[in-house]
């Protein structure tokens, strides 16, 4: 049967009254059968009109400028989500009738330049309309407007906004579409087909650029069978899960630039109380020493203000040797010490210099915040600020290795937060926020969490610590030589979840852009994933392949044998991992606290599950390029 756009919009309207809140899971078989979720979404696309875009509003760029929020009027579950999804803001609700209320939700927006109001019911009251059409030129008003063709064209001055996107259907897709539309991910492209009477002609619509952003989507827009890649990767999981590898783990997985896999796992603790969720954040462990200072160096290095080749010391003078100041690295390069190729040793423990004869010292700890200990390495223990010096000066007086050639070290990364805030004269986490995570939109990739206003509800516990913290490790770092370092750290230190981590392995995979911006040059981001010395596979800061990793069989191979020479990525210690391939245009993220309740929890590599879930994929687009 021929299915015209009529047929399509009335099955949209049906799909969304049976399914209720959207998810591509949720399409029921019979309606599958004759119009599929991806067709359904590229109908969206279609039918969602750009009406207005002065200045080029839309798609939003810069996110790292201004501040955002999110009115709400009416019920649109689907469109808040999705925004959140790339920006989390503030959501106001302007649906009351309730004149007192109105005026408290207006009067909070003051405080916001860029809105973002979403309309989804015709009963909106006079003093909010005047609000939503009243220019403002000290604030970006961005209307979707979703409440039907009728109660619009009743809307005077709506044709004069500056940003008014329509979408002639409410539902749960569309709101899903409307949102990555104006983030981006998808270019409108709709166009009227009869007039906005007073309005707008039959014909009007504005088009604009899609793909700066990351694209939520099914695997079925790359080719790929959705219920045979999550079947497989489902049946990892399970296996690992009960083998406890893990309690449980975020997995995402982007293709062209479309997540077309994000899916969480199991609980936070094997006591299964609490359930794993895309917004939970994880510690990322040693994925820190590619997602913190390194992209900082990048940029900096594109800046002129580092040389690879130059001495360590000449950016770090704790390192220059002279009178009565020992050194034993003041000719290293940072070339050298990015690739492990810097002779130092593997790591140190610091923390064993905090405590005597198995009590804490007191020359180092407090049991409450005070004055000079405001290193919180648990809930009631404190660690001197000016430990930090002791861990320096630990890492200068360190031995370096016997032989040269590659030895992977933390040492190194503990010290660039310190180093890049003496050479930019900058606050080392403020920079990283404003010059790299805020532009990305990436609200949840932070250090110490629990600073941060995120709660131990929404983070995985990591370990049972019976050695330094003598407690369960859950919300600080877990780390010892971060904890040392007040959690910020090269080394580690960093929290996230899935998504907000696949925007900044984006930005690498794009070659130091994202969202329209270009925040590493493009001739510094391709050198830096490249291998720097014969014999040694590593990456400035990221780790390669194997050598012949192709030819490997799946338990000898690092990463997934099916991974391409030119890809790149990282792996930590608490069971995280995120991997690039240019080639294959993939970005992947597995996250997990494979170190719960301890260390000794090691089926997560016995069982090669991170490779094993990465070489799902590559086997799965292989099957859709010989077409079975």
């Amino acid at each position: 049967m021929t299915i015209t756009r009529l047929h399509r919009t009335i099955i949209i309207i049906l799909l969304s009254i049976l399914t209720g809140f959207y998810t591509y899971a949720q399409v029921p078989k019979a309606i599958c059968d004759t119009l599929t979720t991806l067709q359904l979404m590229e109908q969206a696309e279609e039918e969602i009109i750009l009406l207005r875009n002065e200045n080029t509003v839309i798609p939003f760029r810069s996110l790292g400028q201004g501040n955002f929020a999110l009115i709400r009027i009416g019920e649109a579950p689907g469109f808040v989500n999705r925004v959140q999804d790339y920006l989390e803001m503030p959501v106001l609700d302007l649906t009351s009738a309730d004149s007192t209320l109105i005026h408290e939700v207006i009067k909070t927006t003051e405080a916001y330049n860029r809105l973002i109001i979403v309309v989804t019911t015709d009963t909106v009251s006079k003093p909010v309309k005047e609000w939503i059409v009243k220019r403002d030129p000290d604030k970006e008003k961005t209307i979707v407007y979703m409440a039907g063709k009728e109660s619009l064209s009743a809307w005077q001055e709506m044709d004069k906004t500056p940003a008014l996107l329509f979408s002639p259907l409410n539902t749960t897709i569309t709101q899903d579409i409307s949102a990555q539309i104006l983030f981006g991910a998808v270019g409108a492209k709709g166009k009227l087909e009869t007039s906005i009477e007073g309005m707008f002609a039959k014909g009007e619509g504005l088009s604009t650029q899609g793909g700066l952003r990351m694209k939520y989507t099914v695997p079925e827009e790359e080719g790929i069978n959705s219920q045979r890649l999550t079947a497989r990767i489902d049946s990892i999981i399970d296996q690992a899960i009960n083998a406890e590898a893990f309690p449980g783990c975020q997995i995402l997985m982007a293709v062209n630039g479309k997540v077309l896999f994000r899916k969480s796992y199991g609980h936070h603790t094997y006591h299964k109380r609490t359930e794993v969720c895309n917004n939970d954040l994880y510690d990322l462990a040693s994925v820190t020493k590619v997602s913190s200072a390194l992209p900082l160096l990048m940029q900096l290095d594109g800046n002129n203000r580092i040389d690879l080749d130059q001495p360590f010391s000449t950016y770090w003078p704790d390192w220059q040797k002279h009178w009565f100041h020992r050194s034993n690295k003041d000719t290293l390069t940072l070339r050298q010490l990015l690739t492990h190729q810097g002779r130092l040793v593997p790591f140190i423990p610091f923390w064993r210099e905090s405590q005597k004869n198995g009590h804490y010292n007191r020359r180092f700890f407090r049991f409450q915040s005070e004055e000079g200990f405001t290193f919180a390495v648990d809930d009631h223990l404190y660690l001197s600020d000016r430990f930090k010096k002791n861990v320096y000066r630990a890492i200068r007086k360190s031995d370096l290795t016997t032989t040269a050639g590659y030895k992977y070290s933390d040492l190194s990364f503990i010290i660039y937060p310190g180093m890049i805030t003496r050479v930019t004269g900058q606050d080392y986490e403020q920079l990283l926020y404003e010059s790299v995570y805020k532009p990305l939109g990436a609200s949840r990739l932070v250090y110490n969490p629990l600073n941060k206003g995120f709660s131990k509800e929404e983070i995985p516990p990591t370990e049972e610590d019976i050695y330094f913290r003598r407690n369960l490790v859950h919300g600080r770092v877990h780390d010892e030589s971060a904890a040392a370092m007040g959690g910020i750290s090269g080394n580690a230190g960093l929290f996230a979840n899935a998504n907000d981590l696949a925007k900044l392995m984006h930005l690498y995979l794009n070659m130091g852009s994202y969202g329209g911006e270009q925040l590493i040059p493009r001739e510094i981001m391709e050198s830096y994933i490249q291998p720097q010395f014969p014999g040694n596979r590593r990456a400035l800061g990221f780790d390669k392949p194997l050598p012949e990793n192709a030819s490997k069989t799946p338990d000898d191979a690092w990463p997934a044998p099916g991974a391409s020479e030119q890809s790149f990525g990282h792996s930590g210690f608490t069971g995280t991992f995120v991997w690039m391939d240019p080639q294959y245009n993939i970005v992947y993220v597995f996250l997990s606290n494979r170190v719960y309740p301890n260390r000794s929890h090691n089926n997560i590599s016995k069982l090669n599950v991170r490779t094993a879930v990465q070489q799902v994929l590559y086997e799965e687009m292989n099957e859709k390029e010989i077409g079975r």
